[in-house]
């Protein structure tokens, strides 16, 4: 295993650490500052192991990597309007 995929395991596996502080309780879905992290943590580490079909222009690994980045949004536009209306 190289350096690489160790780098960009590790990231992933962060991310999905920060992800898991995601909550469902009776007033709805709260994800809070380390939920956003850890989403974008998982993003860079997909595009970190998909780099070199990113550079060749690969449809479906673009397609994928702007529905998650799609999502990511979504939820931080979500947080952003929680915290407003809170």
């Amino acid at each position: 295993m190289n350096k690489k995929q160790l780098l960009f395991g590790l990231l992933f596996g962060l991310g999905l650490f920060f992800t898991a502080s995601y909550s469902i309780d009776n007033r709805g879905f709260h994800s809070g500052i380390y939920g956003v992290i850890g989403c974008l943590l998982m993003l860079s580490a997909y595009c970190g192991f998909n780099w070199d079909k990113l550079k060749a222009h690969d449809h479906h690994t673009r397609l994928i990597l702007g529905w998650i980045t799609g999502i990511t949004i979504l939820i931080v536009i979500l947080d952003i309007a929680e915290a407003v209306l809170a």
